[in-house]
């Protein structure tokens, strides 16, 4: 693009784009919602690509193959060197499976289709973001995929009249739009990760590179126009949670924010460049920035866990800035500025170095002779089968499914005592420690996926309407004891969770039956088989990796139910992290849970052995009844 069409401030937009992601990424206030950040740059790309397009019509000098070769030396070197080295660092650091995963998602890197993949594998109980070291090549999926399609779009509207083709570019706007909340809603994942979903935000941008807005005037319209833009970016970064669906209606304030700056586009006098320069210069550096901001924290995370304090964040931001600036000068500017055949030579070479070793990381299983037999044996845990244990699709209900997918077993009225468990993940997990630890009770089973068993904020309709049948079914089950149990947040300490969680209890308490409340179980910063054989490999410390707020959660819940007539509160933060020591194997040396906190079918038979030895009500089930 000519020095004469280059605008600073969308340097500045790319800048905060890429602030924001970064900051999100490494949890670094304000910016808990700074994921946005794509979105910027997605109306970017579409406001940039689009006015690159329409020139080259006009002047009648638009060429596939050009186009092509310009995105592929703007994207492709500094993508590839970042490949190369994440294969190389996955190869010495992740375990094999890890490895293994990191060549796919290279192998769908090469294929232009990252997204697709990530969008494949999402579920209730994937592996956690932070172990999948190119999950940020997503969006490169996303503008990789309209770049192939959208020029064919753009030369045929651009042939019709003018307000046929603003007609043809709202119409694909709004239709996206449209489906991007519904999806949200039905299908979250597909609206996050696949292009129909995201079109109406390269769309938005697309609309303003044909001007389908009016130039504004006079300046200080265009300085108005352009500070409510960067208002509306400043608060998208820190408005939503993450319970906030998205990107569904959400992303409208960051997409609209950004379509704003680039509208108003103001004449900058020296004094506002001198002050934006820094701003401008990140934004320059912004692609090698994104490129290897995800991996640095990956890696670091696979070794010492996630950053909990402000070194730490200052380490990642040191080695990221590092990889980014060698890679913005040695790399992106040096494929830019050298002949199409050299740059094409190089990306040959290092897409096939790539590629080759992709194959053989996948072909030879992730190097595990790499690790002893018992870390092989430990990182095995991470690929454990949970389905079969927590009965999943059975007794253990998919988020999407409904109380009547609840196979009848699972709640058979049985020989008494009579005992029912009822919650979430969090319950199911502790179904198969039940089972051993009381096998003389008949245990009903009634679990769902990502639903706590009280109210709380951004809960699905399914799990609404599973809470609201436990009155119901406690009256036709008539149990002796009800085990409620769940993933505790902090949204439980909210006064509509307490007061529901109270209410559930006292309709419970009313039938005569006893109430036991399972508190929070302890939860890890990243997958439990991960940190045991990182402490073995790295000599990293297992302390100090459990979650902070569960014991606030656990304290609160402990102090809630306190006097409650009928009900025992069980801690098992108390039972299993004595003196804030957890305990993180089994006796046969199995790990107490296979990912963050979902026990292993050892770990449920410990924590089982705990909850009865802290309840009166399980105690006494377990006791010979004179009748």
């Amino acid at each position: 693009m000519s020095s004469i069409n280059y605008r600073p401030d969308i340097d500045c937009l790319r800048a905060f784009a890429v602030i924001s992601v970064i900051a999100f990424h490494y949890d670094i206030p304000p910016f808990r919602s700074g994921y946005v950040g794509v979105d910027v740059f997605f109306v970017i790309s579409g406001f940039l690509i689009t006015r690159i397009i329409r020139d080259e019509a006009r002047a009648g000098t638009f060429s596939f193959a050009t186009f092509y070769r310009r995105r592929a030396r703007r994207i492709l070197p500094a993508a590839f060197a970042m490949l190369c080295a994440t294969l190389l660092g996955a190869s010495v650091i992740l375990l094999p499976q890890d490895t293994v995963s990191a060549a796919q998602q290279a192998l769908a890197v090469l294929t232009f289709s990252s997204n697709i993949l990530f969008w494949s594998q999402q579920g209730y109980f994937d592996a956690a973001a932070i172990t999948k070291p190119l999950l940020h090549t997503w969006s490169l999926g996303v503008e990789e995929q309209y770049y192939l399609l959208f020029p064919v779009f753009a030369l045929a509207v651009f042939r019709l009249r003018r307000p046929l083709m603003l007609a043809s570019l709202i119409a694909v706007c709004a239709a996206s739009v449209l489906l991007c909340v519904i999806q949200t809603r039905t299908h979250p994942a597909a609206a996050f990760y696949l292009l129909p979903a995201r079109t109406w935000q390269l769309a938005l941008g697309a609309l303003l590179a044909v001007e389908a807005l009016p130039t504004l005037q006079p300046q200080s319209l265009r300085i108005a126009v352009t500070t409510v833009g960067w208002i509306a970016l400043g608060v998208s970064v820190n408005i939503y949670s993450p319970r906030t669906p998205y990107p569904g209606v959400a992303a409208l304030l960051p997409c609209l924010g950004a379509a704003a700056v680039i509208w108003g586009k103001p004449d900058l006098n020296k004094t506002v460049l001198t002050i934006a320069s820094p701003m401008i210069a990140i934004g320059l550096w912004s692609y090698s920035l994104y490129l290897w901001h995800w991996p640095v924290v990956s890696f670091a995370t696979a070794v010492w866990g996630p950053p909990n304090s402000a070194l730490d964040r200052l380490a990642l931001l040191g080695a990221c800035t590092t990889l980014a600036l060698a890679s913005f000068y040695l790399v992106e500017q040096p494929a830019r500025r050298a002949d199409w055949p050299l740059t094409a030579r190089g990306l040959a070479a290092t897409g096939g170095a790539a590629l080759a070793a992709s194959i053989a990381m996948i072909v030879l299983s992730g190097f595990p002779t790499r690790f002893s037999p018992q870390q092989q044996a430990m990182a095995a845990f991470l690929g454990y089968d949970h389905r079969s244990v927590y009965e999943e699709g059975r007794c253990f209900l998919a988020p999407g499914q409904t109380f009547a997918a609840l196979q009848p077993d699972c709640l058979a009225k049985g020989a008494r005592p009579r005992v029912l468990l009822w919650g979430d993940s969090h319950a199911a997990h502790l179904v198969d420690g039940l089972k051993r630890a009381l096998p003389q009770i008949t245990l009903a089973r009634a679990t769902m996926a990502q639903c706590v068993p009280y109210d709380e904020p951004g809960q699905s309709v399914p799990c609404a309407e599973f809470n609201r049948r436990l009155p119901g079914l406690v009256r036709d089950l008539v149990p002796d004891i009800v085990i409620l149990s769940g993933n505790w947040t902090r949204t439980a300490m909210t006064p509509a969770a307490r007061a529901s969680l109270q209410a559930a209890i006292k309709t419970i308490a009313d039938t005569g039956a006893e109430i036991v409340v399972v508190g929070p179980s302890p939860q890890f910063d990243r997958p439990l088989p991960h940190l045991l054989i990182a402490a073995q490999r790295f000599g990293v410390a297992t302390d100090g990796h459990t979650l902070d707020l569960l014991g606030e959660v656990d304290v609160f819940l402990r102090e809630l139910l306190k006097g409650l007539p009928q009900t025992d509160y069980v801690s098992l933060i108390n039972r299993l992290c004595p003196d804030n020591d957890c305990m993180l194997q089994t006796s046969d040396g199995a790990p107490l849970a296979w990912d963050d906190g979902h026990f292993t079918a050892q770990g449920s038979a410990l924590a089982a052995i705990e909850i009865v030895k802290a309840s009166p009500a399980l105690a006494a089930s377990i006791t010979p009844r004179s009748d």
